[in-house]
């Protein structure tokens, strides 16, 4: 009788906030999964220790394995922590000097904002996923399950969908995504460098990055199969009810 009142009182909800709320959660669920993997991706210190023999930095670069641990701590503390520097001092021919130039720096900075605005977005991302079908619940008991679940679902395809039109794009042309992407996340050129001079290019080359993209969508192409398959059943558990 309960549930019965309930599911009332959720069909009262006009039928614009319904499908608004839908649509929320379905936008909500890529961008939770994708984003994460980016946080995660880009603080994994495996991954740094296993890409940069791959392309031979240490020897573009001339640092050695200790730099290049440390190094990496440096930008995945960079990229975590609001407010950290990317201080670092190297020998070349002798010389103590910065590791990074002004550019380099000015570029970093503005990755960091872009970071902080990925970590707000994934928030607020976590957040309509947690909060919508607790709402629904309170409003329309276990009523609620079939369409959370079909929701669910919807989601999980569409997070496999934009993962797949993207990998297709960056396995096809990987260079010219790249850079369109930094023409729309930046609004300056300070991403503009010189791979034989800047340190920045020389540590993170373009198979780095495409590395990157790669395992993210991989990890957040499992993760949206898996959330599908939940919310299949979660469907078929409350249309059984």
């Amino acid at each position: 009788m309960s549930d019965a009142v309930q599911v009332d009182t959720l069909s009262t909800v006009p039928a614009a906030i319904r499908w608004l709320a839908g649509g929320l959660f379905v936008i909500a669920l890529p961008l939770f999964l994708i984003l994460g993997n980016v946080l995660n991706v880009a603080g994994d210190r495996e991954f740094y220790a296993a890409e940069f023999p791959k392309y031979d930095v240490g020897a573009v670069t001339g640092l050695n394995r200790e730099e290049l641990v440390t190094v990496a701590d440096l930008f995945i503390a960079y990229l975590s922590v609001p407010g950290s520097n990317l201080d670092y001092q190297i020998t070349v021919n002798g010389t103590r000097r910065p590791l990074f130039h002004q550019k380099e720096l000015s570029h970093m900075a503005d990755v960091q904002k872009l970071f902080g605005l990925v970590r707000q977005t994934r928030l607020v991302a976590g957040s309509i996923l947690l909060i919508l079908p607790l709402l629904g619940l309170w409003l329309g008991g276990s009523g609620v399950f079939p369409r959370l679940g079909t929701l669910m679902t919807i989601g999980g395809g569409v997070t496999v969908a934009l993962l797949a039109l993207a990998g297709l794009a960056s396995l096809f042309d990987f260079s010219d995504a790249f850079v369109k992407f930094h023409q729309m996340a930046f609004s300056n050129d300070d991403w503009m460098l010189d791979p034989r001079t800047d340190y920045l290019i020389m540590l993170f080359p373009e198979g780095f990055w495409l590395d990157a993209t790669l395992k993210i969508a991989l990890y957040s192409a499992i993760e949206a199969v898996v959330m599908g398959a939940v919310g299949v059943g979660i469907t078929y558990f409350g249309v059984r009810r």
